[in-house]
């Protein structure tokens, strides 16, 4: 396996992201006792290998390692941190979200939070993202993070390999994976945090009714994915302009349309859509309705009680000013299933926007919920 060491950015953290963007490795150094490193691993996965999308199975993965990890031969508990739509691993680092290691050094430096393993796997594809869905378009990618990056994980570095000992987190997108892959494997993660977590439930972004699906019929290859996406950035997913948010559902739904209703007889996305035409020549295909509510953790709750009732805590929080409205109420909605299943968990609701409070949330909410929460 391909590794090496990133040493965590403190005074060079601008020099060192601005060489790893022109693809030059980040330089090495010794570790300070209050200063843990990051790892960057590159891991094969059974479980992708074959997606229809032609997408690498060898899978970069960011490791942070406490300070006390490089001296000593203790075991610790391992926190996995799942990324948003369009985005990566490098977002954890140098991509303006937030500095997941330069928070953790700081937390374990003040003592309001133990040290732990924070692993941060890359799952972007063509598409924009995984949805963290076992698929044959896309790959299984559930089956990657709960099965195949556990393994190598635990068969590599010093950590406690109980569920009890292993949390899941992340945001949007990748908040929706931590909550599905956490409910679907009591058996491999004890603890769940999902910051402002997508596609709970049926809403107006996810629904055939978006008119952002006209811009998803008229993907045709995977270059006017690639157009669409490079539209985004160049506008630095400025939403004022109404063609980001529309070129952005219309990647987002193809991308969960190749992961929760893939069709292999319609290449080159193999991607079953909800909806064909448009007006009044639109047609719905109920099946394919079906498919998606089984992926939504609000409709999945009651399938899943017994697994959600095993783990030993569960949270997640929303943004009220999310620019999405379905992402709050979809967070409100799941709230209140839980409540009337008898399961036990925290909720917060918080002044901000979807991407504007990552870093805090992390620091101030979902790493100390992982300290307090695992075993």
């Amino acid at each position: 396996m391909l590794s090496k060491i990133l040493i965590i950015p403190r005074a060079v953290f601008l020099v060192c992201a601005t060489l790893c963007i022109v693809g030059f490795p980040l330089s090495a150094q010794t570790p300070t006792a209050s200063i843990g490193t990051a790892v960057e691993e590159t891991v094969h996965s059974p479980s992708l290998s074959g997606n229809l999308l032609g997408d690498s199975p060898d899978r970069s993965v960011i490791v942070y390692l406490p300070p006390g990890y490089q001296h000593g031969t203790s075991r610790y508990p391992v926190i996995y941190l799942l990324h948003g739509f369009l985005g990566n691993n490098k977002s954890w680092i140098e991509g303006g979200w937030a500095n997941v290691p330069k928070i953790m050094d700081r937390l374990i430096a003040q003592g309001k939070v133990r040290e732990m393993i924070v692993v941060m796997p890359d799952a972007s594809n063509k598409l924009g993202g995984s949805f963290y869905t076992n698929s044959v378009t896309t790959g299984n990618w559930e089956d990657f993070i709960a099965s195949d990056l556990v393994k190598f994980i635990d068969g590599k570095y010093r950590t406690l390999p109980l569920a009890i000992d292993r949390g899941i987190s992340g945001h949007s997108m990748g908040g929706y994976g931590a909550i599905k892959i956490a409910m679907k494997h009591p058996e491999i993660f004890g603890a769940v945090y999902a910051l402002s977590a997508c596609c709970m439930e049926w809403g107006g972004g996810i629904s055939p009714s978006n008119p952002a699906w006209e811009k998803t019929q008229a993907f045709h290859n995977l270059g006017d994915v690639d157009a669409a996406r490079l539209y985004i950035f160049k506008r630095d997913f400025n939403f004022q302009d109404p063609e980001v948010p529309r070129d952005f559902f219309a990647l987002a739904l193809a991308s969960l349309s190749a992961a929760w209703s893939p069709d292999v007889s319609h290449p080159p996305l193999y991607a079953g859509f909800l909806v064909n035409g448009s007006g009044d020549a639109q047609a719905l295909s109920e099946k394919r309705m079906s498919e998606w509510s089984a992926n939504m953790p609000v409709a999945m709750l009651s399938q899943y009680r017994s697994n959600l009732s095993q783990l030993r805590a569960i949270a997640f929080d929303v943004g009220r000013q999310d620019e999405n409205v379905d992402i709050p109420a979809g967070a409100r909605d799941f709230d209140a299933e839980l409540k009337s299943n008898g399961i036990s968990h925290q909720f917060e609701e918080y002044e901000g926007t979807h991407m504007s409070k990552i870093g805090d949330r992390l620091e101030h909410r979902a790493f100390p919920f992982f300290s307090r929460s695992l075993n």
